[in-house]
């Protein structure tokens, strides 16, 4: 299932004009493993975004608030709870806008990272630079405890550090 839901977030977001025309993410929140909503980001607003985005001057809405969104109009707050959310950014290979496009790192910011707490959200899996699965899970449970944290921030680290 998670390559299926990857390679359809991927379509999404080579699809989406982005922001700036650089800024390429596609969301999706997995219900019974079953692709129930999907987001992107964009210049448009959310109530959402207000509440929690990084800070007042970041109100664009983010793929995950997007995809958040559209799932609470087909499942309850509970259900939500017990969906997982994949996350996927696509960047351009090299400084030329005939590049190919490549997965990027689509860890998601503070206030995304905030609304996924809020809800819930079991699972959240993104991409790192040029992969094609899976390679970290944020947190499991969605309970913010320090080792999760903690893991999320060091496993963060050390893909910089790469």
């Amino acid at each position: 299932m998670t390559p299926k839901v990857f390679d359809m977030l991927e379509r999404l977001a080579v699809d989406n004009p982005g922001t700036r025309g650089r800024f390429k993410l596609a969301a999706g929140i997995v219900y019974k493993k079953h692709l129930i909503a999907t987001g992107v980001n964009s210049y448009k607003s959310h109530p959402l975004m207000t509440q929690f985005g990084k800070n007042s001057d970041a109100i664009c809405i983010h793929a995950e608030i997007d995809a958040i969104k559209n799932a609470l109009r087909l499942v309850t707050q509970d259900q939500l709870a017990r969906c997982d959310m994949y996350i996927l950014r696509v960047k351009r290979s090299g400084e030329s806008k005939n590049s190919p496009l490549v997965r990027a790192i689509a860890r998601p910011c503070e206030g995304c990272q905030r609304a996924i707490v809020h809800f819930g959200i079991r699972n959240v899996y993104y991409t790192v630079d040029q992969t094609t699965h899976i390679d970290c899970v944020v947190c499991e449970n969605s309970t913010i405890s320090e080792t999760c944290h903690d893991r999320y921030f060091d496993t963060w680290r050390q893909q910089e550090a790469a």
